[in-house]
């Protein structure tokens, strides 16, 4: 590597970075003139805001399953970028964020203000460890304590503090480490929760973001396949079974299908695997599952008991589990039991009501599916949040693993678009849809110069409906439609792309929107399409608070 002159140090962070696999990392900083392009395979991506910079290094870590690497140089980068963290710590994404500043054979804390702001105790609450160094020597064996730690065990985000601070304080904040090996007691666990299935009659497998985390989605389906019980998954575990499978009755919870909330409601037996039971999931804590054992598989034991009162407690990777249970289950004995079970779930309706009956021009349904049908099983699917987030959860036909990336414990909005930065840097030649809303949208589309500025393949679907749409379904479903603070005023998003350098196309109707939807993917670089739907179309099926599972609004 061709030494860059007076920048000896910030060398060696980039061969520190490259020695440890990392190839890509993101910041706000203009670094890229540090990098020696033709001797480094590490990439720059620099970002326009830093919550938008931690949401593409998020974004790179759920596309890829490796660490997002993310650079903060100023003290309010760090306080810009508390959003993002929270976001990653919301949804157990391992992404380290290096906080201070790396310049002529030192670490600089850039100025009084960054050296008097307490970044770790800012941060604690939302990473799962912090680090400090204070000299450059360090940053190689700092960077690989952060980058191990981000993933071991339970996923989440590590804080790399530079420090001038010769008084270093110990690691804070350690969280969710190693998996206890296995032990008598999860062994009897084991073998009480085999006992469990191969007794059931009506099982279901409940699967959430742990499932993908761990690269346990083969295993999960090969398991199901032989013992045919059906799953229903959480948002964030949507992929992990092929959308079209007959045992694969959808998304559980408060916008869950009616066939994974019936099923739940009444299965004997609940097998829980990496998931938390949010309240998104549950409905009223007292009314879920009501009938059922529950078996519930953790990598975190701060998880199990929290929530839900557990039978049979496992604290586990879900791979690990899975694959112990292939090894041990009488299959021949599980499908005598549960055969007629199966039979009757999987004729359960599986689709989402009031897609035919839609009063739209143009319904947001039609839309999700028109980008499914343009797809491939390889094309990455970035969501903001709100009604277009459950849309394409529902209408979107997910086939593998992480292909859906989406803020679930935190609702970050302004998440989709930098996310979606992340995960096409992360993901060369495959094609990327950012699916936003006309509210989410607005909160970082400075970033649409990023996309023009590297020229990235991203599909950016706007589903405008005048609204911030979810709280608007809300005001109207239990506060008798006085809206409050919900009308949405907006640019014209596909002459604003334009403005940008970038392909706009905006439809008004189902033929419109079918024909910007095929020219968008013959593009290679960025395109937006708008899509202008219904304003009052909302999104069923819907629990209402304090309800459950089993009572859904199916249509107004």
């Amino acid at each position: 590597m061709t030494l860059v002159k007076g920048f000896s140090d910030v060398e060696m962070f980039i061969e520190s970075l490259s020695s440890l696999g990392v190839n890509c990392f993101f910041g706000c900083e203009d670094q890229e003139f540090l990098l020696s392009k033709e001797n480094t395979t590490v990439r720059y991506v620099r970002l326009q805001h830093e919550q938008a910079a931690v949401h593409a290094a998020d974004g790179f870590a759920r596309a890829t399953g490796r660490p997002g690497v993310v650079l903060l140089t100023t003290a309010s980068g760090i306080t810009n970028s508390i959003t993002g963290i929270a976001t990653a710590y919301s949804d157990s994404v391992p992404v380290v964020i290096i906080a201070g500043q790396i310049q002529n054979n030192s670490l600089h804390n850039h100025h009084e203000a960054f050296h008097e702001l307490d970044i770790s105790g800012l941060t604690t609450a939302i990473t799962k460890h912090t680090l400090k160094i204070n000299t450059i020597e360090g940053i190689q064996e700092g960077l690989k304590q952060a980058l191990s730690i981000a993933s071991d065990g339970r996923p989440g985000p590590v804080l790399l503090e530079l420090t001038t601070d010769t008084t270093m304080n110990e690691p804070q904040n350690h969280r969710f480490g190693r998996t206890p090996s296995k032990g008598r007691c999860q062994e009897k666990s084991m073998k009480m929760a085999i006992g469990l299935i191969e007794s059931a009659r009506k099982p279901v497998i409940f699967i959430g973001g742990g499932i993908i985390a761990s690269g346990a989605a083969e295993t999960l389906r090969e398991v199901v396949k032989r013992t045919r019980i059906p799953v229903v998954s959480s948002l964030l575990g949507i992929g992990a079974m092929e959308a079209r499978n007959p045992l694969y009755l959808g998304m559980l919870g408060m916008h869950g299908t009616f066939a994974a909330n019936k099923a739940v409601h009444h299965c004997d037996l609940l097998i829980s695997i990496g998931a938390r039971f949010s309240d998104r999931v549950t409905g009223r804590i007292s009314g879920f599952s009501p009938a059922s054992k529950k078996i519930h598989v953790d990598i975190d034991p701060a998880e199990i008991n929290k929530i839900i009162p557990i039978d049979v407690p496992i604290v586990s990777d879900a791979k690990e589990f899975l694959l112990s249970l292939e090894n041990q289950l009488d299959y021949p004995k599980i499908t005598a039991n549960t055969g007629s079970w199966t039979n009757e779930v999987a004729g359960w309706k599986r689709t989402v009501p009031r897609f035919d009956q839609s009063n739209s021009v143009l319904n947001p349904q039609t839309v999700i599916r028109l980008l499914s049908d343009h797809s491939t099983q390889d094309t990455v699917v970035v969501t903001d949040v709100g009604q277009h987030q459950i849309w394409t959860a529902h209408h979107y036909a997910f086939t593998r693993p992480r292909t859906l990336i989406t803020s679930g414990g935190l609702g970050t909005m302004g998440y989709g678009l930098p996310a979606a930065i992340g995960a096409a840097a992360a993901c060369p030649g495959r094609s990327v849809i950012c699916v936003s809303g006309d509210g989410s949208f607005q909160m970082n589309l400075q970033e649409l110069i990023t996309a023009v500025k590297y020229q990235l393949p991203l599909k950016i679907a706007i589903l405008n409906n005048g609204y911030l749409g979810m709280v608007r379904q809300w005001q109207e479903l239990f506060y008798q439609r006085r809206y409050s603070q919900v009308k949405m005023g907006s640019p014209n998003f596909a002459q604003l792309a334009q403005a940008y350098g970038i392909a706009g196309f905006s439809a008004q109707t189902e033929e419109e929107a079918k024909q910007i939807v095929s020219e968008a993917f013959q593009h290679t670089g960025p395109v937006l399409m708008e899509f202008n739907i219904m304003e009052e179309e909302n999104v069923y099926p819907m629990v209402p608070p304090n309800h459950n599972n089993h009572q859904t609004i199916l249509s107004r």
